[in-house]
């Protein structure tokens, strides 16, 4: 695999279809609700809280994706990706990076997240692709930490020597009250 990898990360859900091979539904310890789907080698997380909605995606750039992204960047060896996007009652802080190293597996990444207790953990291995024999099989794997309000995800390439990690921070502003 040799194309180009893009986050993106728009405000509502997209017209886009998408083929999921593994989903599930998660809270956030301050009540966002998250659709978690992996989508071929790639993921897209939908985070909502009322009527306030973010849409992310990890994925090798695709024509079809609509245009009026909040953001979109490619990712490149190197750079991290470390922003914060506010939209309604979302603060939403993700770090991006596309490191030099392959995970082997879920048990792997989850461990290397450094103390983190992961509430809930979705992952999928693409066992057909084509790769150098005795090389890891590439998964894409999703780790929640409902505590910190805080997702983690990994993306293994292995034909690539590299893995793309992110860890996304969903917050709610803090109302001051004045006495």
């Amino acid at each position: 695999m040799s194309e180009p990898i893009y986050f993106s990360l728009y405000q509502d859900v997209p017209d886009y279809y998408v083929r999921i091979f593994q989903s599930a539904h998660w809270t956030l310890g301050n009540g966002v609700k998250l659709e978690v789907n992996i989508i071929g080698e790639s993921h897209r997380v939908i985070s909502r809280r009322g009527n306030d909605c973010l849409t992310e995606f990890i994925t090798c750039f695709d024509q079809n994706l609509p245009e009026q992204a909040l953001e979109r960047v490619c990712l490149q060896p190197g750079i991290v990706h470390d922003r914060e996007y506010r939209s309604g009652s979302l603060i939403y802080r993700v770090n991006i990076e596309q490191v030099f190293r392959v995970f082997d597996t879920m048990e792997e990444f989850t461990g290397s997240l450094g103390g983190v207790s992961p509430a809930e953990t979705l992952t999928h291995a693409f066992a057909g692709v084509p790769g150098n024999l005795g090389a890891p099989i590439p998964f894409t794997g999703l780790v929640l930490n409902s505590d910190t309000n805080t997702f983690y995800t990994v993306h293994t390439y292995p034909e690539r020597g590299i893995s793309i990690i992110s860890r996304t921070a969903i917050d709610l502003p803090v109302l001051s009250s004045v006495t």
